[in-house]
C-alpha cells in the first residue's frame, strides 16, 4: 500500500480583497524530482500542498495518515511550520516531519531545539528529498545521503556529508502538471521560474552566496515551455529567482521570449528579475526590452552600502559612481525606472556614512527610488557566524515580522513570525540606528515619492545646499516644531523606529485609513502628509523660507511642487508657471543641466483615474503605482505636454 506524503510551503497572501499568492514552486520543485523516480511512484502518494497560511487544525484535518510532511521554511512561515508541525506530531507520532529551505541553519543541533523535527534538509532541496524516500521505501539508514541533518534513533543529531549538486535538467513542476489544481482555487496566483541557480558572489549578508562554485544553467526549451504555461494559464507576474539575471548572452533571447508572449497572449504582465550587478550592453538591451514591454518598470541597480570599509567587510564591490551616474542619465532619457537598494546596519557602517550615502544617489540621479532595509541576520550567512558577530561587535534583536502590503488578520497571522536584525555594530549605536533609519524613511517619503523633490533639486542646483545638508535641517525642523502635523508624524515614525530596536515592533506599519495592510514607515509618511496635503505646506513654509528664494520665484516653486503631487478626487490639471520647471528638472535627470530660465508655460496633464477613498488611493498610486512614479504627474504614469510657451523679456 501506497504511503502518503505532504508539502506545506506557507506563503504570505497579499492585499486585503484581491488576494494575491505566490505559487508553491519550491514544494513543486522537489516533488517534481522525487515522484519523476518508479521507485517513489510505486511506494508513495502526494498530498495536497499546503500553500499558504491556513489554519493548521482545518490542514491538518486534510491529511490521512502522513508518513512525511515537508516544510519549506523562510522568515515569513518559520514559527508557524514549527507550531504546524508540533501540532502534528502530536496527532500522527510516528509521521517523519522535514524542514528545509533558507532558514534551515546547517547547525544539526537545531534538531535537539525542535523536538518535532527529524529531518533538516540543507540548500538544494530536490536530490536530498528523493533520496529521503528512497531510503524510508527500502528502510535504510539515512547516513549516506548527502546536504542533511537527521536524528538517529537514539536521539543523536548527526550531520552528513556536503555537495553541491551538479544537476541542470530538474522536471518542471508546471510542466507535470503539479500546480493545475490550486489554479482552480479563487485566488490571483503569481509564478516563480529559475533559467539558472547559483551565485558567482559571496556577500557576508546574503545566504546566496553558499550555492557558489558554479552557476547551473537550466535548458532553454524547458524554460520556453514553463513561460508558455504560465501565459496560457493567465498569470500576470512572474519573479525571477535567478540571483543574477543578465549575467548570460542568452538571457535577452529569454527576455525576447517574455516580451512575445505578451505580445501574442497577453501574458506575462510583469516579469521581475535580480538583475546582474555588471552593466554590460546585454543587461542594457535588456532592461530596454522590460522597459519597452512595461514587463519591468523598475530595474534594481543596488548597492547595499558606498562606504569602502563597508563593502570591504561584506566582501562586495560595486560599481563605480561615475559610471552609474552616466547609467542614470541614460535611463533617465529613456524612461527607464530604476531603484537603488542599501541595508541599514552593515558592520562598518555609520549615521554619517549611510546617510552621505543616500545623499550621494541622489547627487548621481537616483531621485526616483531608492530602498532601504533594515540587515537581517539569516542563518546561513557568513555575517551570522560566531566569529564574524564578535569581530563587527553585532547586536541583534529578534522583532516582530510582517510582510510589507499584507494582510495581518489573515488566517494564521494569529502566529508571530520574527526577524532577527542587527541593531548595532562598533561604528553604529542602537540610538544611531533609530536616527538613520528615520533620515532614510524621510528621504524616501519626501524625495523619491515626491513630496519636496522638486524643492530639494532646485536648492541643489540653484542655491548650492546640499541634500544632505538640506534634509538634515528638515528632520530637525520637524522635531523641534511642537503641535504641529510635522513633529506629531515625526514622533510617530522615531517611536516605530525605536520599536524596532527594542523588539517592540515590526518593520512595518498598519493603519486603518489606508487599508488593513500592512504598509513601509516611508509610505506611511507619504500617505500622512499628502492626506493633509495643505497642512503640512502651511507648516514647512518656515522653514523654506530661510533659504532667501526671491518671492516671485519662490512662490512658482511652491506652486509648481504642490500641483505636480497626485491627490484625492484630482484628475486632468492644467499647471500655469512663470518659469520653465519642468524642462529645467528634466534635463538635471537625464544629465543635462542648464540655469532656470523664467519663461511662461501652461503643463497640461493627462490623468484618466481619480480615488475618492485614501485606501484606493493608497493601493493604487503608492503600491501598485510607485515603480511608475504615480505619486507624481511628471512620473512615466502619465502624459504631461507643454501646451504653450512665450519667453517673458521683462
Amino acid at each position: 500500500m501506497k504511503r502518503n506524503v505532504y508539502l506545506v510551503q506557507a506563503n504570505p497572501v497579499y492585499g486585503e480583497t484581491e488576494k494575491n499568492v505566490y505559487i508553491p514552486y519550491a514544494a513543486g520543485c522537489i516533488a517534481a524530482y522525487a515522484w519523476s523516480d518508479r521507485t517513489v511512484q510505486a511506494n508513495f502518494n502526494l498530498g495536497n500542498f499546503i500553500y499558504t497560511r491556513e489554519n493548521i487544525e482545518i490542514a491538518l484535518a486534510s491529511f490521512v495518515n502522513p508518513v512525511l510532511v515537508g516544510f519549506s521554511c523562510s522568515v515569513w512561515n518559520m514559527e508557524y511550520n514549527k507550531t504546524f508541525a508540533q501540532k502534528l506530531k502530536n496527532l500522527y507520532p510516528s509521521c517523519i516531519v522535514l524542514f528545509g529551505g533558507h532558514h534551515v541553519s546547517r547547525n544539526a543541533g537545531n534538531l535537539l531545539e525542535f523536538p518535532y523535527t527529524d529531518i533538516l534538509v540543507h540548500g538544494g532541496g530536490e536530490e536530498p528529498f528523493l533520496d529521503i524516500l528512497l531510503h524510508i521505501a527500502d528502510n535504510k539508514s539515512l547516513d549516506d545521503i548527502l546536504n542533511i541533518s537527521y536524528r538517529t534513533p537514539e536521539g543523536n543529531a548527526v550531520s552528513t556529508g556536503k555537495k553541491i549538486p551538479l544537476t541542470s535538467d530538474y522536471p518542471s513542476p508546471y510542466l507535470e502538471g503539479y500546480f493545475d489544481k490550486i489554479l482552480k482555487d479563487n485566488i490571483n496566483f503569481s509564478a516563480i521560474i529559475e533559467t539558472n541557480r547559483g551565485c558567482p558572489n559571496r556577500c557576508a549578508f546574503c545566504d546566496w552566496g553558499d550555492l557558489k562554485a558554479s552557476v547551473r544553467l537550466f535548458p532553454i526549451e524547458k524554460i520556453k515551455r514553463e513561460l508558455n504555461w504560465i501565459a496560457d494559464n493567465k498569470i500576470d507576474y512572474i519573479y525571477c529567482g535567478d540571483a543574477n539575471f543578465g549575467l548570460f548572452d542568452r538571457d535577452d533571447g529569454i527576455t525576447d521570449i517574455i516580451a512575445n508572449l505578451k505580445k501574442a497572449k497577453g501574458y506575462p504582465q510583469r516579469f521581475r528579475v535580480n538583475i546582474t550587478k555588471n552593466i554590460n550592453e546585454i543587461v542594457k538591451k535588456i532592461i530596454r526590452k522590460l522597459n519597452d514591454n512595461s514587463l519591468d518598470k523598475s530595474l534594481p541597480l543596488s548597492f547595499q552600502s558606498l562606504a569602502p570599509i563597508v563593502l570591504a567587510n561584506i566582501g562586495r564591490k560595486n560599481m563605480g559612481l561615475t559610471y552609474f551616474k552616466q547609467l542614470m542619465a541614460l535611463y533617465n532619457q529613456l524612461s527607464v525606472s530604476t531603484s537603488s537598494e542599501l541595508i541599514l546596519g552593515l558592520p562598518g557602517e555609520t549615521y554619517e556614512s549611510f546617510c552621505e550615502g543616500i545623499c550621494t544617489l541622489l547627487d548621481c540621479g537616483q531621485h526616483k527610488s531608492i530602498n532601504v532595509y533594515a540587515c537581517e541576520l539569516l542563518p546561513n550567512s557568513q555575517m551570522s557566524a560566531a566569529d564574524f558577530i564578535k569581530l563587527h561587535g553585532i547586536k541583534s534583536v529578534k522583532t516582530p515580522y510582517f510582510q510589507i502590503h499584507c494582510d495581518i488578520y489573515e488566517s494564521g497571522n494569529e502566529i508571530q513570525e520574527y526577524s532577527e536584525f542587527i541593531i548595532a555594530t562598533n561604528t553604529l549605536s542602537q540610538a544611531d540606528w533609530v536616527h538613520t533609519a528615520l533620515f532614510s524613511c524621510y528621504i524616501q517619503a519626501l524625495h523619491n515619492l515626491g513630496l519636496l523633490r522638486a524643492i530639494a533639486v532646485y536648492l541643489r542646483y540653484e542655491k548650492k545646499v546640499s541634500y544632505l545638508s538640506f534634509y538634515t535641517d528638515l528632520l530637525k525642523f520637524f522635531e523641534n516644531a511642537p503641535g504641529t502635523l510635522v513633529n506629531e508624524v515625526y514622533n510617530d515614525v522615531k517611536a516605530m523606529a525605536q520599536g524596532v530596536v527594542d523588539g517592540r515592533n515590526a518593520w512595518v506599519w498598519e493603519s486603518e485609513k489606508f487599508g488593513n495592510i500592512t504598509w513601509g514607515f516611508e509610505e506611511i509618511i507619504f500617505l500622512e502628509l499628502v492626506s493633509n496635503h495643505s497642512v503640512f505646506f502651511d507648516e514647512i513654509n518656515s522653514f523654506l523660507m530661510r533659504y532667501n528664494i526671491e518671492s516671485g520665484l519662490f512662490d512658482d516653486l511652491l506652486y509648481y511642487q504642490k500641483n505636480i503631487i497626485k491627490l484625492l478626487n484630482k484628475k486632468t490639471e492644467a499647471i500655469n508657471l512663470h518659469f520653465d520647471f519642468y524642462r529645467f528638472f528634466n534635463n538635471i535627470y537625464t544629465g543635462e543641466y542648464s540655469p532656470l530660465k523664467k519663461e511662461n508655460s501652461i503643463l497640461r496633464v493627462l490623468d484618466d483615474q481619480a480615488f475618492d477613498t485614501w485606501e484606493d488611493y493608497a493601493r493604487k498610486i503608492v503600491w501598485f503605482g510607485r515603480t511608475e512614479e504615480a505619486t507624481l504627474y511628471t512620473g512615466s504614469k502619465y502624459d504631461i505636454s507643454i501646451i504653450s510657451q512665450d519667453s517673458d523679456k521683462n
